[in-house]
Parts: C-alpha cells; sequence; structure tokens
C-alpha cells in the first residue's frame, strides 16, 4: 500500500521539473528568435549594450585570453563539430527501432544549444553590428563625396603614399608577435580620437588551424566573436599586416561593420611610424582610385612610384593562389553573415571606407596630417 503512495508523492515533482525544463529550452529558442529578428533601437544598443556591458565583457574576456597562446576558436568548433556528429551518431544507432523519435529529440536539443551559441554570440560581441553608425557619429557628409573630391584625395593620397615607402623602403617589417609593441600605440591613440572608453590594447595575432582555408578563400583574417582572439592567415604580406591587424583590433574595440574597422585601421597606421603609415595608404590608394571618375584612373596610377607598384603585384599574386569556387562559396557566406547582422550592403561594404575616409571631418584631417602623425 505504500508504494503507490510514494509513486504519487515523487511523479508531480518529476513533471514540474521537466515542464520547467521545457519551458526554459522553449524560451531560450524564442529569445533568439525575437533578437534575430525583432528590430531593437540602435540609441538603445549604443548606450546600454556598446558603451557599458560590452567594455566590461571585452576586459573580462580579453584579460583572460591575451594570455593563451593558442586560438581557441579552433578548439570550440572543431571539438564542437566532432562532440555533436559523434553524439547525433550514437543516438541514432542506440535508438535501433524507434529513431523517428530520437531524430526529433536530436532536432530539437540541437535547436536549443545553436539558439544559446547565437545567444552568446550576441552578448560577447554581435550586438555591436546593431549599435548606432560611426559615420553618422563623426557627423559623415554625402556633399563631400564626390567624383572631384574623391579623384583630389586620391591624388594626395599617392603621394603621401610614395612618401611612406621612400621613408620605409629599407625598413624590417615586424613579426606579428611584435605588432602590439609597434603599432598598439597607434591604436590606442585612434581610439581616443573615436571616444572610445576603455581603449584596447593591441592583441597579439594568433595563426589558426583554418589558415589552409583562409589561404584558398582570400580571408586575409578575422576576430574570435566568443572568446575576441585575432587570427591571422600567415600569407598575409609583411606590409599587409599591420593593416590587417589593426583591422581586426577595431572589431575587438566594438566596430563590428568592415568599413568602421577599415576606417578605424587606416587612422591607426596613420597614427604610427614611417611603415605603419605606409600600410595604411597602400591600403586606401587602390580603393582610391578604383572610385575615382573611369576616364582618370589610368593617370591617377601613373603617379604611383614603382615600388608600391611592385607592393601592389605582390598582392594580386597571393590572391591569384586562391581556389575561385572556395573564395565564391566564402564571400557568399560573409555576405549572407553580413546581411543577417543588420549589414544591409553584405560584403560591399567593406568599400564603403572610401566614404567615411571622405565624407568625415576626421577622415579628411587625415590629408594635411605632417608625417609622423599627431
Amino acid at each position: 500500500m505504500g508504494s503507490p503512495k510514494t509513486r504519487s508523492k515523487t511523479r508531480p515533482p518529476t513533471r514540474r521539473l521537466a515542464a520547467a525544463a521545457l519551458g526554459v529550452r522553449v524560451g531560450l529558442v524564442g529569445c533568439a528568435l525575437a533578437l534575430a529578428f525583432l528590430p531593437l533601437p540602435r540609441s538603445l544598443v549604443e548606450s546600454v549594450y556598446a558603451q557599458r556591458l560590452y567594455p566590461l565583457i571585452r576586459q573580462t574576456i580579453t584579460s583572460l585570453t591575451r594570455h593563451i597562446d593558442m586560438p581557441l576558436f579552433d578548439i570550440l568548433l572543431g571539438g564542437g563539430v566532432v562532440a555533436l556528429a559523434t553524439w547525433w551518431g550514437l543516438r541514432l544507432a542506440r535508438a535501433r527501432g524507434d529513431r523517428l523519435r530520437a531524430l526529433a529529440s536530436l532536432v530539437g536539443v540541437t535547436t536549443v544549444l545553436a539558439a544559446g551559441l547565437y545567444l552568446t554570440f550576441l552578448l560577447t560581441w554581435g550586438m555591436n553590428y546593431r549599435r548606432e553608425s560611426l559615420a553618422t557619429r563623426l557627423d559623415y557628409s554625402a556633399a563631400r563625396v564626390t567624383s572631384a573630391h574623391v579623384e583630389a584625395l586620391a591624388s594626395s593620397a599617392i603621394e603621401h603614399l610614395n612618401r611612406a615607402y621612400d621613408q620605409s623602403e629599407h625598413a624590417t617589417w615586424p613579426q606579428l608577435s611584435e605588432l602590439p609593441a609597434t603599432l598598439g600605440p597607434a591604436f590606442e591613440r585612434a581610439q581616443r580620437h573615436l571616444k572610445v572608453s576603455p581603449v584596447v590594447t593591441g592583441l597579439v595575432p594568433q595563426r589558426s588551424q583554418l589558415t589552409p582555408y583562409f589561404r584558398r578563400a582570400g580571408i586575409d583574417g578575422m576576430v574570435d566573436p566568443f572568446f575576441l582572439q585575432v587570427l591571422l592567415n600567415d600569407d598575409v604580406l609583411p606590409f599587409e599586416r599591420p593593416f590587417v591587424t589593426a583591422h581586426e583590433w577595431a572589431h575587438v574595440a566594438g566596430f563590428a561593420h568592415e568599413a568602421e574597422a577599415n576606417f578605424v585601421a587606416w587612422l591607426t597606421c596613420l597614427q604610427g611610424d614611417e611603415r605603419m603609415r605606409y600600410a595604411g595608404w597602400s591600403f586606401l590608394v587602390p580603393r582610391l582610385v578604383a572610385a575615382s571618375p573611369a576616364d582618370t584612373q589610368a593617370d591617377l596610377w601613373a603617379r604611383v612610384r614603382p615600388g608600391p607598384l611592385a607592393d601592389f603585384a605582390a598582392v594580386r599574386a597571393r590572391l591569384s593562389r586562391t581556389i575561385p569556387v572556395v573564395q565564391r562559396n566564402a564571400r557568399r557566406l560573409n555576405d549572407r553573415y553580413l546581411r543577417a547582422n543588420r549589414v544591409a550592403s553584405g560584403i560591399a561594404s567593406y568599400g564603403e571606407v572610401v566614404q567615411m575616409a571622405v565624407g568625415t571631418e576626421l577622415g579628411l584631417a587625415q590629408w594635411s596630417e605632417p608625417p609622423g602623425g599627431r
């Protein structure tokens, strides 16, 4: 007689726990879907997340991961894929005659895991995509971005490029491990101009196990959005390293939009020594020339001296070793990723740095800067 009473007493708590667990799972997926599709006011994201919450998250994560000399994203990606595939295989193998039910359970749990991973991504870094535009905060004016103005600035940029090349021609380029010391102070100065507080110090770029894929896809680098480590393609040429590194540092500082990260990287390089300035101008000059009127581009290229032209040819040769099908798929995937994160122009956003460099007062001020920066 005692057994039935004991079971009746234990069942309700078990059911309540199961219902609570189900509620948590449904709530997690619902929250992820809501944040994925419902718009949030950019002013709210800027004031609450970008200016208050993210700096605390960034400092906490980087204070730990900067001392780890291995790319944690590789472990997360590789270990996660292996663990998930193994779990699916074992569950389906054990299910035998009831595989449909097991499959439904696996899909449900995997959906919950994906929702949790997405929410973690948003918290640790991804919400920066939804902050206010840097161009707006810098009083961007579209009226400044005219063909004649872009052409004039392209000509001026070429002069800066040639001068920086002459000054750095015989200099030794820093290794990846040396960049925090050689470029880090310039990055901190650039952040102060942009009112980033607290400023982010330079992080040592890591060599990822994804490097073979980076080479074939034409990817120069990425920031790990979970552990905020910088991963670089070590095929990037020595004079490209400062800009590529500064671009990824800008992402860590909270500038998720590609044009903004390019703009911050350009500002950073111009705050450095002659080598860093050459890296900054060698990035911007081809984009300014491409944005100039078509009938003036040949004349502009004719003003570039042989040294920088040889470097541009070396970049083209490096990128020619990509595998077209891999590169196309990588670009397509990146475009979808950016659009899913509220970047309407997708991968075209990389080129919008020209508008920021030409259409903002801070950008225009760089053309009048004397050698050596501020």
